[in-house]
């Protein structure tokens, strides 16, 4: 009888000890089973997350399609922003005017629901002195305009865009103007009573109509079909935008007028730059001027890209002698306000 209940008593210390160990094993194997999540990699993600929470963000309105020179550059600049932040700031751009208008992207910034934008024409209704990039031939090539923007009178203008809201982190070169017509143009005296549209501004028409064309404004979108029409003999406009609009559909002829040298502003709302602390003005600073250079190689592939189109599409280039252009041009500088005067006289000053 005792040997009966010994042997009882070691078969359930055994069966004891087994569940102990099976039990040990179960504990070990949840701690590491794969289905289950990782409390490092939960904690990993939430951190992420907060990051990006806390995360300042930047708004930048353009009007432009996602694939123009300045909507790339935009967000070339946006990349570079949130690289040297390391992530603590982040530019959202919206393109295809689907926050507005430039002018509305503008209003925006000084109200606080946009913080950016690129923008050259309509910066003039806050800064009438942006009108004097609308001046024919006043810019006697890419450098000269370089040169203005880089230098002290540039930097009086950056001013005056400051003290209206909008702080200049750097600007992006546009296409010269060229002339395209149903005629060649050899020489100014090719525009005599050449029909031609021009934009709406305080500065083009005169400086046309001394050349000896008959001037037309039309709104842009206009601007296909009247060629198309024979309303109007001509426009100018970059090539880029000669290309993108197909306008070598309707004329056969582009002179290589270079009467207009521009550049826009990559503007950020000066509320949105006082508000950022010293490292983080530094790093869009940066950020800009690298992104001006990217800007700057992609434009010049775009043009060399258009004229290849365009000779592909039969157009015929003419290099007429400007000095005549400009000479004539010229002569409507006198009818300016006195504002566009004064710039006149400074940016002659640095030729």
């Amino acid at each position: 009888m005792r040997k009966t209940s010994l042997w009882v008593s070691l078969i359930c210390l055994f069966t004891l000890l087994l569940l102990t160990a099976c039990g040990g094993s179960s504990s070990e194997s949840s701690s590491t089973d794969p289905s289950q999540p990782s409390t490092e990699s939960t904690n990993e993600d939430a951190a992420t997350t907060e990051d990006i929470a806390d995360a300042k963000k930047i708004v930048f309105s353009l009007d432009l399609p996602p694939t123009d020179t300045w909507s790339l550059a935009t967000k070339e600049f946006a990349d570079l922003v949130e690289e040297k932040t390391n992530g603590s700031i982040v530019v959202e751009v919206f393109d295809s005017a689907a926050l507005g208008s430039q002018r509305e992207a503008l209003e925006g910034m000084l109200v606080g629901t946009v913080d950016g934008t690129v923008s050259l024409e309509p910066v003039s209704y806050w800064v009438e002195d942006i009108g004097l990039f609308g001046i024919p031939y006043l810019f006697e090539s890419e450098n000269h305009l370089e040169t203005f923007l880089e230098n002290e009178y540039g930097q009086e203008l950056d001013q005056k865009m400051i003290d209206a809201g909008f702080r200049p982190l750097t600007y992006f070169m546009r296409a010269p103007r060229q002339i395209s017509s149903n005629t060649p143009i050899n020489s100014v005296d090719d525009l005599n009573g050449l029909q031609i549209r021009v934009p709406e501004t305080p500065t083009a028409p005169p400086a046309f109509e001394e050349m000896g064309a008959r001037v037309v404004t039309l709104p842009f979108g206009e601007v296909y079909s009247a060629l198309q029409q024979n309303v109007i003999d001509a426009q100018e406009n970059p090539l880029t935008l000669i290309t993108a609009n197909k306008f070598y559909e309707v004329q056969d002829y582009i002179a290589m007028t270079n009467h207009q040298y521009q550049a826009a502003y990559l503007l950020l709302s000066e509320n949105t730059y006082q508000s950022l602390t010293p490292e983080e003005r530094e790093a869009i600073e940066e950020a800009a001027e690298e992104t001006k250079g990217f800007e700057s190689a992609l434009l010049t592939e775009r043009i060399e890209s258009a004229v290849e189109e365009l000779e592909n599409a039969g157009v015929t280039f003419t290099e007429p002698e400007l000095n005549d252009f400009s000479d004539a041009a010229s002569r409507a500088y006198s009818g300016y306000d006195l504002l566009m005067q004064e710039w006149i006289k400074k940016i002659q000053e640095i030729k």
